[in-house]
């Protein structure tokens, strides 16, 4: 079973201890979850506002979504501030909107207690990210997948501490548990809340990722009992009922859920929905948008974004159009706020009566209320200042050196082109000239994270491991030589709760999952003198491998014939013998156990039961055992990509080796010219949006001249506006 108690104990329990408050909690019947038995802690209709005489009224809704722990604008894993986050910003925004509109419901789209040292709290009877919550009287929260990251009990303090209403309409009892036999499905969460505003009644309809159960796949207790319906039929059975039930005024969508989840999503349900739903509020995949969608439109395409100037902050009329009661069946609006409380998403619903006394849609104005520039919430601030300052003084912790940059660019900085660290723009989007260096050919900051892995592997299991995989998950991490190792520098460089999994794995579907890892690049094409990104394929799924294995990627090749020449322990990699592999148990589940890959009698060992489980917490552990982290016991070079070369243990190419994208940075011609371009900041790369998910989708090439675009302000002395050069929104002017 998964603990939930505070890791390393021996390095942080004190400061815990000695800063922390202490939460209170009374529960009444209502609010405790009883086994197979729907937890319903609110009426099924809540009476906001009494006064029936209103003939005309705007019904205002706000939500969040993906907060991942950001009570604070602060980031421990970075130890700094964040002008971009925190329910402390947003409690700002939720007083004015308040104090200008006494019809306002606030929601809170899930993966909200995980995150940002969240974990060091998760013993507290009421977790502090939910007393935030309480603090700032939200009506409503929709359970994320991240609200399943530790053990079901877990999961139940969190919702039964919290004050409001708590749906989802896809998630059940298990049918076919021990405990929970029986003939029907009964929900384990009411799937809706209808609140009745001054007469007007407004349904909201609740929605969690299905794929729980796959994500924590190696932890079966975190779901004990507990079952996934398919989103599109539950949404669709529970509006409908809701319809026939209530005849709602307003309907609105609360899902955690991707606008193109699995090749389905939030598209496909406001596609086939439009005529049922007026908004949907929507995260996951903390993006940052406002689109419409029409009845009946193509789910696979893109949906038109209806924000002005594509800033996705104001809602643009003049290209969304009318929406009232005359063709509110027609379309849907879907708006999703990022992550980590970028923006106070908002949709302000404008009411008035027919001749015949019923509630009619006027109007539905959208926008995203932005943070950037809003100051913290002082009230707030004070509540919650002890998780603060508990959070800062272990994310400081001091508990090693590091010897030598795990980085192998000249000066140990980041980025291939530029060599320089992370970037930002003002809205904290990132700005890469190219990409970490470390995800474009064999590292120790990422043979780190591998070896580490086999380590503990080996040390618990008492098994030999032949391959390991992992990702980088952040761009912004890295390790350089003599900087003190703080506990914030494991959370920057492994961001996740993630526990590791030994399984075993046959060599074909071995050969299989690097295929899939690797199909995070676009195919090379000949002029290319960077590589480029599918879109399509999040960067936390792009794994590299380690261990006793050896490999090469060609990225002239199609998806699914790339990776060449594999040998473990010198030896071909062969279809039909048995490896033993090191993964977190998120890669487990999927795309591993999805797919068959792996199955639940593959596994040899997880270390769900051990005091130490987390791989970040691993990290830790290692640094403050040793005192060093030195970069020569992470120096294993095993793997290549042709169109680079093999390097040597300081990541340098011989010239004999490199290939076409390190030869043709060289040519003395167009190559070479079009490379020191890039170097000098002159031009910038292409991103497929704005989002901090998006990325670099078209390789730099000598050949497209529509493979970048022009730095307005590189003549600028100022390095942060030349940055900003290369914002999203440049490139789409």
């Amino acid at each position: 079973m998964k603990k939930t108690t505070i890791k390393h104990a021996a390095l942080s329990a004190a400061i815990i201890a000695s800063l922390a408050g202490c939460n209170s909690s009374t529960k009444d019947n209502a609010r405790i979850i009883q086994e197979c038995k729907m937890y319903e802690p609110t009426p099924s209709v809540i009476v906001k506002g009494n006064n029936n005489e209103l003939t005309h009224q705007t019904i205002t809704i706000g939500a969040t979504g993906d907060m991942h722990g950001r009570i604070f604008a602060y980031d421990y894993a970075l130890d700094g501030v964040d002008v971009n986050a925190g329910f402390t910003k947003i409690a700002t925004l939720l007083n004015e909107e308040r104090a200008n509109n006494d019809n306002f419901l606030m929601i809170d789209l899930g993966d909200t207690v995980q995150g940002n040292s969240a974990e060091l709290f998760n013993n507290e009877p009421v977790h502090p990210v939910v007393e935030t919550m309480n603090f700032m009287d939200y009506d409503l929260w929709v359970p994320g997948n991240h609200e399943f990251d530790f053990e079901r009990a877990f999961l139940e303090r969190s919702l039964e501490g919290f004050n409001g209403s708590v749906i989802s309409s896809n998630i059940v009892w298990d049918k076919d548990s021990t405990d929970c036999k029986s003939n029907g499905e009964e929900p384990f969460l009411r799937g809706y809340q209808i609140f009745q505003v001054n007469g007007a009644k407004v349904a909201v309809i609740g929605l969690t990722p299905s794929w729980v159960k796959v994500w924590n796949a190696s932890n079966p207790e975190n779901f004990r009992n507990l079952d996934f319906k398919d989103e599109h039929v539950a949404i669709e059975q529970t509006v409908n009922a809701v319809i026939d039930q209530y005849q709602p005024d307003v309907v609105i969508g609360a899902l955690h859920y991707g606008r193109k989840e699995h090749d389905r999503g939030v598209h496909e349900i406001a596609s086939d929905l439009a005529d049922k739903f007026d908004v949907i509020f929507m995260g996951h995949e903390h993006a940052r948008f406002i689109e419409q969608v029409e009845k009946g439109a193509d789910f696979t395409a893109e949906m038109p974004n209806i924000s002005a100037d594509n800033k996705n902050e104001v809602e643009d009329k003049n290209k969304s159009g009318v929406y009232n009661a005359e063709n509110r069946h027609e379309k849907v609006k879907v708006i999703e706020p990022g992550n980590w409380g970028w923006a106070l998403a908002k949709a302000e619903i404008e009411l008035e009566k027919d001749e015949n006394g019923k509630w009619q849609i006027v109007d539905t104005t959208l926008s995203n209320r932005t943070v950037a520039d809003v100051e913290e919430d002082p009230a707030l601030q004070n509540e919650m200042q002890h998780i603060h300052d508990a959070s800062v003084a272990d994310a400081n912790i001091m508990i090693g050196k590091v010897k030598g940059n795990f980085t192998n660019t000249p000066n140990g900085r980041a980025d291939e082109a530029v060599h320089d660290n992370q970037h930002l723009t003002d809205e904290g989007l990132r700005l890469y000239t190219t990409i970490h260096s470390a995800k474009l050919s064999d590292m120790p900051l990422t043979d780190l994270i591998n070896q580490i892995q086999i380590m503990n592997v080996e040390d618990k299991a008492g098994v030999e491991v032949d391959v390991s995989a992992a990702a980088l998950f952040s761009d912004g991490s890295n390790l350089f030589h003599d900087q003190e190792y703080r506990k914030k520098d494991s959370a920057n460089l492994y961001m996740y709760d993630n526990q590791l999994v030994a399984v075993n794995i046959t060599g074909k579907n071995l050969k299989e999952y690097m295929e899939w890892s690797y199909g995070y690049f676009n195919q090379y094409q000949d002029g290319d003198i960077t590589v480029s990104f599918d879109p399509e394929v999040p960067s936390f799924n792009y794994d590299i491998f380690d261990g006793h294995i050896e490999y090469v990627v060609d990225l002239s090749e199609k998806k699914g014939n790339r990776i060449q020449d594999i040998k473990i322990r010198g030896v071909e990699l062969e279809d039909e013998q048995t490896y033993v592999l090191a993964i977190n148990d998120y890669r487990f589940g999927s795309p591993m156990k999805e797919v068959g890959w792996v199955t639940d009698e593959d596994v040899i060992w997880d270390s769900s039961a051990e005091p130490i489980y987390a791989v970040r917490d691993m990290l830790t552990d290692y640094v403050a055992k040793t005192g060093v982290l030195d970069r020569v016991k992470f120096e294993n070079t095993n793997w290549y990509i042709k169109q680079y070369g093999p390097s040597d243990t300081d990541g340098v190419v011989a010239d004999e080796h490199k290939g076409a994208i390190l030869t043709l940075r060289e040519d003395g011609a167009e190559g070479e010219a079009l490379w020191n371009r890039l170097v000098s900041k002159e031009i910038c790369v292409m991103r497929s949006g704005p989002s901090d998910r998006d990325s670099i989708n078209v390789s730099l090439s000598t050949k497209n001249a529509n493979s970048w675009f022009e730095n307005p302000n590189k003549d600028s002395d100022d390095l942060t506006e030349v940055y900003n050069g290369c914002t999203y929104t440049n490139q789409i002017q």
